[in-house]
């Protein structure tokens, strides 16, 4: 009897989302705040949707989203991704602050088979030869091109929910530097690169091979692209994000058995199946058996049973337990 009650109160719940989520593109908002020209609203739209593109970029992780058509429509009612927002002033310019729902623009990703970003561990390699040698600077023009290149990396990096490493230039560096720079600064880059760890890789010069100073800087990435600074880092990102990104393929549905230990008390239960709920491929949760701290669940979901567990995977409240020996899927849910 007391099993039966908890099944259906839980039931109740199961439209609250969980307030826990680590990984970037899954929380449940965020908020924006962009610079705008006036209080009219035309002015204010044009905010949303610049806060809205800026957004959609880091949670899919490509910077050619903007591009799709599915997008430009979404722009034109930015509104509909927005609760709340406020207006305020700062250094005497006019600024908008919004929050978006995240899960809205979820939604409309998976609805138009787009990518959702699922990771938050995103780190570039970066050299900047000029900062090596900047007692070796001497025009004022060299020293602020030089100057110039932190200036565009180090915001866009921040702003696509990753980060700038630059190397240690200890004497293993600058040994390396030495016997490989000379070559070939890409074999430089590679071999540091095994050192950090650290597949992504940007070199960016403002200087040719004949070290003459060039009109704008040149950058070199681990994948063979040679352009801006700018269009260099987003194109190395667009490419390091597709391989942990997700789109929802909604005309493939399957359902998957899952076990959740550790479960001890009526609140622990709302909140799992609420946060069950909130993965962003499923549609549907069934509480099935309800044993001791255990509880057996059928998730039914778009894509494969392997595209679930990864994404539970990489969701901090839900840690994996070895399934080896088990028919079923179990984890431990950290929340509680």
């Amino acid at each position: 009897m007391l099993q039966k009650f908890i099944f259906w109160l839980a039931l109740l719940h199961l439209t609250s989302f969980a307030n826990s989520q680590e990984i970037f593109s899954l929380k449940k908002t965020y908020e924006s705040q962009v610079f705008i020209e006036g209080t009219d609203q035309f002015s204010i739209k044009k905010g949303m949707q610049l806060g809205l593109s800026s957004l959609l970029v880091t949670i899919s992780g490509d910077s050619q989203i903007i591009k799709e058509k599915s997008i430009t429509k979404m722009l034109d009612t930015p509104e509909k991704y927005i609760n709340q927002y406020k207006l305020g002033t700062e250094d005497k310019q006019i600024y908008a602050s919004f929050i978006f729902e995240g899960d809205l623009i979820r939604s409309y990703l998976s609805e138009n088979e787009l990518p959702l970003w699922l990771s938050n561990d995103n780190s570039v390699l970066s050299y900047l030869p000029c900062k090596e040698e900047s007692n070796s600077i001497k025009s004022k023009e060299e020293y602020e091109k030089c100057n110039n290149l932190e200036k565009i990396l180090t915001p866009l990096s921040a702003k696509r929910n990753s980060k700038i490493i630059y190397p240690l230039m200890d004497l293993m560096d600058i040994n390396y530097l030495e016997s490989l720079g000379s070559i070939s600064a890409e074999k430089f880059m590679k071999r540091i690169s095994r050192r950090y760890d650290l597949d992504a890789w940007l070199l960016c010069t403002i200087k040719d091979e004949f070290g003459l100073l060039l009109d704008s800087p040149k950058c070199f990435t681990s994948l063979g692209k040679q352009s801006s600074p700018s269009e260099a880092l987003n194109y190395l990102l667009d490419r390091v994000n597709s391989k942990k990104s997700l789109i929802v393929d909604k005309k493939l549905k399957n359902k998957t058995s899952i076990r959740i230990i550790g479960i001890t008390n009526l609140s622990f239960l709302e909140d799992v199946l609420s946060d069950l709920k909130s993965q962003v491929l499923v549609y549907g949760v069934s509480l099935e058996k309800v044993e001791g701290d255990k509880l057996d669940i059928t998730l039914s979901h778009y894509g494969k049973s392997e595209d679930l567990k990864n994404l539970l995977n990489i969701n901090d409240d839900f840690k994996g337990i070895d399934n080896s020996s088990r028919e079923i899927i179990s984890y431990k849910y950290n929340n509680s």
